[in-house]
């Protein structure tokens, strides 16, 4: 059983229970919608494609669009190679339980210790004759 099987198992938080609270709070919101069609706009606009988000005033959302699966909870729980992205999602789902039990939030290396990450391809760049 590795580190975060333990601590899931400490805390009394199901897999089903992280899906669905990493669900509500990775979708996007109108808000975030709207932010997202802003620098959609931005990258598709040739006068504006020069300039910086930030001196455009606009910032990532805060939410990364979808959650983990309960699948990707139980691999990570069997100590199986997840990607960073899907560690961050679970996370922020641990924190957001805890918080709501009235316990102090949990860190990466809390979660995830001696567990490496997965890493994904590597971009093969073609040089050009």
């Amino acid at each position: 059983m590795g580190t975060f099987q333990t601590f899931l198992s400490s805390k009394s938080i199901t897999p089903k229970q992280l899906a669905i609270t990493s669900r509500r709070i990775e979708t996007f919101d109108e808000p975030a919608r709207a932010l997202m069609q802003k620098r959609w706009g931005k990258r598709h606009n040739k006068e504006l494609a020069t300039k910086k988000y930030a001196e455009l005033e606009m910032a990532k959302p805060a939410s990364l669009g979808r959650g983990v699966t309960e699948k990707q909870v139980l691999a990570a729980s069997k100590d199986a190679l997840v990607t960073r992205k899907v560690r961050t999602k679970i996370l922020r789902a641990v924190n957001t339980i805890l918080v709501k039990k009235g316990q102090p939030a949990a860190d990466m290396k809390t979660l995830f210790e001696g567990t490496p990450a997965r890493v994904g391809k590597k971009i093969v760049v073609e040089k050009k004759k």
